[in-house]
Parts: structure tokens; sequence; C-alpha cells
């Protein structure tokens, strides 16, 4: 078997069942746990979002690059690591109401920026990883097949009360996402520039734990994602000077 396609069924063997374990398998952090919301947001983010990355580097280590060409700031050294500390400034700025007792724009830093850190490790894996070791296949193609495992390894089908026009809707968004995300870093080979506006939508659609009220976080998610256009844009015109 080839060693690409080796890599590609150990990292999702990993990655989707430390995922089941984690979500489904019976450690359910909101309740198990009595610390306040930010160390179990941390938790969640090291486990749920730090496994997946850990799948890729084993991978990696096991079975070699597999056609890697992408790295942490990639062709964006400086305006890389400038894009991720944009959502953390905006939600910051905007502040998070809580009862945790923190100051509710540093509570706004702290949950921006965890948020952004769990986006960060899943693109390291969906969009770093995996778009690498798929690259000489089509665009489409390769966000079919990465949103479609990336839908998998939710597990949102399983869900009480899920139901397949739900998860339809779901896997639609995902293969779109993967293609929007795969064309950023195809771009800027650059995981913190994908990671940043896969935060900025994790703001926008799928924060359930966010809890703030819809039109505060769509104004966070629009706010973060103008900036964020900008800077890419601002970077191409540079780089094409």
């Amino acid at each position: 078997m080839n060693k690409r396609v080796i890599g590609i069924v150990l990292f999702f063997a990993l990655a989707a069942g430390s995922q089941y374990l984690f979500r489904h398998g019976g450690w359910n952090f909101y309740e198990r746990l009595d610390v306040s919301f930010p160390v179990i947001f941390l938790i969640a983010v090291f486990c749920l979002g730090g496994s997946v990355t850990l799948a890729a580097m084993i991978s990696w280590v096991a079975v070699g690059r597999q056609g890697r060409k992408s790295s942490l700031t990639g062709r964006m050294p400086r305006t890389a690591p400038l894009m991720m500390l944009v959502l953390p400034v905006v939600v910051g700025a905007f502040g998070y109401a809580n009862d945790f007792g923190m100051n509710k724009h540093l509570a706004g830093v702290v949950m921006g920026g965890l948020i952004a850190l769990y986006a960060l490790f899943e693109e390291i894996a969906w969009r770093g990883y995996l778009n690498d070791a798929l690259a000489d296949w089509t665009l489409p193609i390769r966000s079919i097949v990465i949103g479609a495992m990336w839908f998998v390894w939710h597990f949102w089908f399983l869900d009480d009360g899920a139901t397949l026009r739900e998860m339809l809707i779901l896997a639609g968004i995902l293969v779109a996402l993967s293609a929007l995300f795969i064309t950023i870093v195809e771009e800027t080979r650059s995981w913190l520039s994908v990671a940043a506006f896969h935060a900025v939508g994790n703001i926008a659609f799928f924060a359930g734990s966010f809890s703030v009220p819809d039109k505060t976080r769509w104004m966070m998610a629009g706010t973060a994602f103008v900036i964020l256009l900008v800077m890419h844009h601002t970077w191409k015109r540079r780089i094409a000077a």
C-alpha cells in the first residue's frame, strides 16, 4: 500500500478515535469538571483540537512528510502571526460578559484566543497535513474529501435530535469552507493565516459554547473578517510588487 495512503488512514483513525472518545466516549467536560468555564474551555481546546494535530504529527513521524509544503507561517512570516491576533483583539474590544468574575474585555481576549488556538489545531491537520497529502488531487475533489472527513470527525450525527437535513446542510457547509480554506492555504502556505479565518467562522456559526447574543457574535465575526481580508490582500499586493 502507498505510504501516503497508510499515513492518511493512520491519521484519520487516530483523529476520529480520539474525537469520539472525548465527544461521545463518556467524558463530558462541562458536567464532570468542577472548575471555571475558561479552564474547561482550555481543556476542551487541547483535547478536541489538539488531538487532531497530534494525529497529524504522529502520521508525519511514522510515514514521512507525505508531500508536506505548508508550515506555521509559510510565505507570511510577519503577517500570519498578526492575523492570529485579530480575533482576540476584536473579541476583547467588544467584551465577553461572563459569570466567572473576569473583566469582560480581558475575558474577550482569553476566549477569542482560545477559539483561535482551537482553529489552529484543526488547520494544522485538515488544510495542513491532509491537504498537502492530497496535493495531487484537484481542488474540488480535495474539498469534498477533506470536507467529508472533517464532517465525520465532528460526529454531529450522533448528537441527540440530529436530523438528516441538518447533517446534509452541515456537511455542505464544511465542504464549502474546506474549498475556501484550501484556497487560502494554497496562496499563503501558512497554517496561522487560514486558522485566523477559520476562527472567525467558529465565532459566527459554530461556537455554541460562546454564549453571547447572535447579533454581537456576528458583529465580532464581521469586524474580524474585514480586518483579515485587508491584511491578506495587502500581503498579496506586497509580494506581487
